[in-house]
């Protein structure tokens, strides 16, 4: 369970709650000229990158990967690949017209990490 933490399951779990909450029912309202549901999604992101640079910065998040870091470079990594695809596929759900479209994408979604953890205990259980 390397990587999750408090900070992770704290951004996932609520901001994605938070997020959706945030969104306006009009799809063409505009935030600072940037349709609404983009910039909520830039804004939190945002938001996302400065915690992990606080918690880094105060030895309570480690960095591990030589690319992952506070340097400008870094930032923009954390940022694209870090969190704002996280609410870019939120918009991509919630854009969805069809319920069962909707739940067969989540369940897809979630599956990739549930598939990786239990085949990743299997071979580390072989391994060790």
């Amino acid at each position: 369970m390397i990587g999750w933490n408090i900070e992770i399951m704290f951004m996932f779990a609520i901001s994605g709650m938070i997020y959706y909450n945030s969104l306006s029912e009009e799809k063409e309202d505009k935030i600072l000229g940037l349709p609404n549901r983009w910039f909520w999604a830039i804004g939190y992101a945002l938001f996302c990158v400065f915690v992990e640079c606080l918690l880094n910065m105060g030895g309570l998040l480690v960095w591990e990967y030589p690319w992952w870091h506070r340097s400008f470079g870094g930032v923009w990594l954390i940022f694209f690949f870090g969190y704002f695809h996280f609410y870019e596929a939120a918009l991509i759900v919630i854009g969805m017209k069809a319920n069962k479209s909707k739940i067969i994408t989540i369940c897809a979604i979630y599956s990739v990490p549930v598939l990786m953890n239990v085949f990743g205990l299997g071979i580390m259980g072989w391994v060790y």
